[in-house]
């Protein structure tokens, strides 16, 4: 029983990391197109600057539920998807540096160079998170516990084209988020831009769908192809929702984007379920979730402390959100 809990809170740490940084990743990517003078960068930077290190927060949790409570998975997935893991803990380390720099500088041309890095950097951890979950969902050759992944795998079709979707997924959502949290010129063209984005982003995700389904190898891991399907046109109407939803400013329309950015989680859940990772040696072969987590005492002592703690870090999680749910504009604070 404990491994299932503690896989569906990892898939929750993983899921609310998608949803709330991809905000800050998203904005990274368009924010220079966006803000097109000080005052507007002032304005999108004080839009998610209150939220910038609790969302990163979400990702060191699920990180920690998957070296203490699946060993299986941190020698597997992490070891096996090592560039990957490595490119994007690079791009993290970017991201926070220059974000730090930029607001510390008063130099044009510094500014705009710490801009650039922020923007490489958010495009590199986008296309990095898309990368991982294009080769988890489908069938990987595992050997033993090892996942041999080379540049076979991460160059599948259905693995680039998730990259691609996850650069446009995340920067519909930032749009979306924008729209709906600034005021003025900086919120009339977040929600253009949302509505320009949406349909590339659900071309992006048709194409992916398609190249996971015509190729037998990543096909092998839809063992639940059902439940995958359906998330797949939820999703598709989330992403031409929310647009029309940030255009009304409803509050609902991130929501609603933000289901589109941490699918991947519930795709990679929908469709492997029991099993954790699927292998192309078939059954035998597969990693299920109770042979990935930890011992069964092990899980049991430490998962009520951890149930107990999290209900506080939601909490306070939700009333940051709460304490800063006022739309941004020029005399806001900007924090980064």
């Amino acid at each position: 029983m404990w491994h299932n809990i503690w896989y569906a809170l990892l898939g929750l740490l993983a899921a609310g990391y998608l949803a709330l940084d991809g905000i800050t990743l998203g904005t990274g990517i368009i924010g220079r197109r966006l803000a097109r003078d000080d005052v507007e960068r002032h304005v999108v930077a004080a839009a998610t600057g209150p939220f910038f290190l609790g969302n990163e927060v979400w990702l060191i949790a699920a990180a920690g539920v998957t070296l203490g409570g699946f060993p299986g998975l941190e020698s597997s997935v992490i070891s096996g998807m090592y560039p990957v893991i490595v490119f994007a803990v690079a791009a993290l380390l970017v991201r926070e540096a220059a974000t730090q720099f930029r607001r510390r500088t008063a130099d044009g041309r510094r500014n705009g160079l710490w801009d650039g890095l922020v923007q490489a950097a958010c495009v590199v951890l986008a296309l990095m998170w898309g990368t991982l979950g294009g080769a988890l969902i489908g069938a990987l050759p595992v050997k033993g516990t090892h996942l041999a992944v080379d540049a076979s795998v991460l160059l599948r079709p259905v693995t680039v084209l998730s990259a691609l979707t996850a650069v446009a997924v995340v920067a519909l959502h930032a749009a979306v988020f924008l729209a709906v949290r600034t005021v003025g010129a900086v919120s009339v063209r977040a929600a253009g831009y949302a509505r320009r984005l949406a349909p590339a982003a659900a071309g992006l995700a048709v194409l992916t769908a398609v190249a996971l389904v015509a190729d037998a190898t990543p096909r092998a891991g839809l063992l639940n192809p059902v439940p995958v399907a359906l998330l797949f046109l939820a999703v598709l109407a989330a992403l031409f929702l929310a647009p029309g939803l940030a255009a009304r400013g409803a509050w609902a329309a991130p929501v609603v984007s933000a289901f589109a950015a941490l699918a991947p989680v519930l795709f990679i859940g929908a469709a492997h379920f029991p099993q954790a990772v699927v292998s192309t040696a078939g059954g035998s072969a597969h990693l299920s979730v109770a042979e990935a987590a930890a011992d069964p005492s092990t899980l049991g002592v430490v998962g009520p402390v951890v149930l107990l703690v999290l209900p506080v870090l939601l909490a306070f999680q939700a009333m940051q959100w709460w304490a800063h749910r006022a739309k941004a504009d020029e005399r806001s604070p900007a924090y980064f």
